[in-house]
């Protein structure tokens, strides 16, 4: 036999299938235009020698904030699918090894992703002919990207090997990468509190694949070079490491009985003294509220992100008193943004399941209404984050209205003369920057609140359309974020509303009109 049979099998199998080439091309297309764009307009506004660095710094960032992403929505249910349809026992009946079947996976999942991460690169090519961007950095930025590519992918594999559930192994590969980011932040500020550790905290930052990337960066790379290829060595490291516990899990993986997961497994929890029982108010209010709301987990990670939230942005207008403001937007906007993310995985979650499981055809022969089954998802997205996402919102108001008396203009207070100068206690009108910051930092504040708020009801509706309606209803959660949130905002020019009216239009009309049509001819294409 030879030497990995199915990333064999794979290469051969992607280099005739269509797609390769046209997701390749489609993304090389849109990069070309994204970055013309933004060349364009950097022109216009800014300085001639920094065109090329502002295109390269947004540009970047995205494909980073993609690259991440792209291991959870195509790696994190590829194992775990086929534990779900029984199929993963067949493999090892042949001469097949673990690390055959993860590595496979790898190839399969990893090489559009790739093929699209290089088709961006003449992208930041072209950002760096502009001016303002080094050679090496150019090459570094490259290299910090692939390499989060792969450590995403490979984290996201082993949480897949764990998982049985889709939903489950795409919250989970979510919660491991964000918490990762989120211990290279706070490793790399203690850092410079706490001398003592800061060799251990370094170490314990390289973890994050957010590292990498900034110390790629022309101004970082001069002074910590070493720490640039220690970053990406140890990333290399963990990202093996991930594969090779997903292989480990993978060669003691037996098949006990049978698959009782899904709705097999929520609708076995009707039986007599099971927990579900207790909840039959839910069941009253809406058969689907009842079928969805079955997650304390997720309940719980919502939950903890908005109290993370809320206390760090307190936090941070408490500490850095008058400039808290301008950090504000840029403090709440992880929160909102993995809020955003858990959301759009649960409201793409019941038809991507009830089409996988066969359960929409049944659902179809019953009294309920389409309304009724859309409004059920709905009471369950609001009984998982409504009151976590309105404490992130009063969190950032209560900043806004304790940094309002700092901001606004009126009389100084005696801490203000720091802030505004030779300027006496009781005195009237602050410079007029500051006033200017004034008004236009709490417009920024509130714009970011309504955005956010828009963005929840464009990634419910439109989530739900694309989960009911895509050949691949897996792809719906990935394509939901793309479409509402990465898209949108790499283009400036485009208002966040504006777009977010859009999706919540098409995704609600073709909702509630079509509903029983599209059902009746999946129902139709899956017999046939």
């Amino acid at each position: 036999m030879i030497f990995l049979p199915i990333v064999a099998r794979e290469l051969r199998v992607a280099s005739r299938r269509k797609t390769t080439f046209i997701v390749r091309s489609v993304i090389a297309l849109l990069g070309i235009v994204i970055g013309g764009f933004l060349l364009v307009v950097s022109g216009i506004m800014g300085p001639t020698g920094a065109r090329g660095e502002m295109v390269f710094a947004v540009v970047s960032r995205y494909t980073w904030l993609i690259a991440v992403l792209a291991g959870v929505f195509l790696a994190s249910d590829c194992l775990s699918a086929e534990r779900r349809e029984g199929t993963l026992g067949f493999l090892f009946l042949t001469d097949l090894k673990g690390y055959d079947v993860v590595l496979g996976k790898f190839a399969a999942v990893s090489l559009n992703a790739f093929y699209g991460m290089l088709a961006v690169f003449p992208v930041l090519a072209l950002s760096f002919l502009a001016g303002g961007v080094t050679g090496g950095e150019f090459w570094r930025t490259c290299l910090a990207l692939v390499n989060t590519l792969f450590f995403s992918i490979a984290s996201a594999l082993w949480v897949s090997a764990l998982c049985k559930s889709s939903y489950r192994a795409m919250a989970a590969a979510v919660c491991l990468l964000a918490g990762l980011i989120a211990l290279g932040g706070v490793a790399s500020v203690l850092s410079r509190f706490v001398a003592r550790l800061g060799p251990a905290l370094f170490y314990l930052g390289t973890l994050s694949p957010l590292s990498s990337f900034q110390l790629a960066s022309s101004a970082s790379y001069f002074h910590r070079a070493l720490e640039y290829w220690i970053s990406m060595a140890i990333g290399q490291g963990v990202g093996w490491m991930f594969l090779g516990l997903a292989s480990w899990r993978m060669t003691f993986y037996t098949e006990k009985g049978g698959n009782t997961g899904g709705w097999q497994r929520i609708l076995a929890r009707t039986a007599p003294g099971s927990r579900t029982c207790r909840g039959s108010e839910l069941l009253d209010a809406n058969p689907v509220l009842w079928l969805l709301d079955d997650s304390r987990r997720l309940r719980s990670v919502v939950w903890s992100l908005a109290v993370a939230g809320a206390a760090t942005m307190l936090l941070t207008a408490a500490l850095v008193n008058n400039f808290g403001a301008i950090l504000n937007t840029s403090v709440a906007w992880p929160f909102y943004f993995l809020l955003k993310v858990l959301f759009a995985i649960q409201a793409c979650r019941f038809f991507s399941e009830a089409r996988r499981t066969g359960a929409l055809e049944l659902l179809c022969c019953t009294p309920m209404t389409m309304r009724s089954i859309i409004s059920g998802q709905w009471m369950a997205l609001r009984r998982f984050f409504l009151w976590p996402v309105t404490v992130l919102i009063l969190s950032q108001l209560a900043c806004l209205c304790f940094l309002g008396g700092s901001l606004f203009p009126g009389r100084v207070s005696a801490s203000g003369v720091a802030i505004y100068g030779n300027i006496k206690p009781g005195a009237i009108a602050p410079p007029p920057a500051l006033s200017f910051m004034g008004f236009y930092l709490p417009f920024l504040m509130l714009r970011q609140i309504a955005n956010s708020i828009a963005d929840f009801f464009a990634l419910g509706w439109f989530g739900m359309w694309l989960a009911l309606t895509l050949q691949k209803p897996a792809a719906a959660t990935g394509l939901t974020i793309l479409y509402v949130l990465i898209l949108p905002a790499m283009v400036f020019c485009i208002p966040t509303l504006a777009t977010d009216t859009v999706f919540i239009v098409v995704g609600a009309s073709k909702l509630l009109v079509d509903f029983r049509g599209h059902c009746a001819n999946w129902a139709a294409s899956r017999r046939g």
